[in-house]
């Protein structure tokens, strides 16, 4: 169990309004989201702005699926394929705590981390046109 104690004066703070507490609660959960790059072939660029994704991913949702989603979604919209045709190449996302993956993606378009213990893995690949 833990136990704490403070003592002294106490101190008045000026009153918030409400989008002040939302944007403190909101900082908050940004403080406590822990991000580890486990393996990437990406450039340092594209793993800051994923990082800061998947930090946004996670004070938004909870459901995995939801997490997938977000990240996939904005990553496809921030690095879309030339043509605008999937045989170019899309993103995949897969989060989750349990999971094993084997993948055939683009150089340089691949990434595993962790955030909060739960694992996310994002990489690009081509559709074949020979399905």
């Amino acid at each position: 169990s833990l136990c704490a104690t403070v003592s002294g004066a106490a101190s008045q703070q000026p009153s918030m309004s409400g989008e002040q507490k939302d944007a403190q609660a909101a900082d908050a959960q940004e403080a406590q989201v822990k991000i580890t790059v486990e393996h990437s072939d990406m450039s340092e660029d594209m793993q800051l702005e994923l990082k800061e994704i998947v930090r946004e991913a996670f004070v938004k949702h909870t459901v995995y699926k939801d997490l997938a989603t977000h990240i996939k979604q904005i990553f496809d919209a921030k690095y879309p394929p030339v043509d605008n045709k999937a045989t170019s190449g899309v993103y995949h996302c897969v989060v989750g705590s349990n999971f094993a993956v084997s993948v055939t993606h683009e150089t340089h378009f691949a990434c595993h981390l962790k955030c909060n213990n739960i694992s996310v893995v994002i990489f690009k690949s081509k559709d074949s046109p020979f399905d």
